[in-house]
């Protein structure tokens, strides 16, 4: 995968959602993409510890600009999540 740097300065990342495993993570991430959406994967995945990470807080986290959050929940939202994934929270 390729890796892009992403200039973040003044603006501030809210978390999306948490990825279930690799798969479900590249899913959202290129759906994320054709819709123009940057986002930033904070990964729990750690060799050491076996997966222990992930066992407690899923593969990885989806994290997108504030500006974006609206359509990001929208885009994330229309795909279908694997059962024990909890959709992103409703907006306040």
């Amino acid at each position: 995968m390729e890796k892009q740097s992403v200039d973040t300065t003044n603006e501030k990342l809210i978390p999306l959602c948490v990825t279930e495993n690799e798969v479900h993570e590249m899913q959202l991430i290129g759906a994320l993409k054709d819709e123009d959406v940057e986002c930033v994967v904070r990964s729990f995945f750690d060799a050491a510890f076996d997966g222990l990470f992930e066992k407690k807080h899923g593969h990885s986290m989806i994290l997108v600009f504030e500006r974006d959050l609206a359509k990001a929940k929208e885009i994330v939202c229309n795909i279908p999540l694997p059962e024990n994934i909890t959709p992103p929270p409703e907006e306040e």
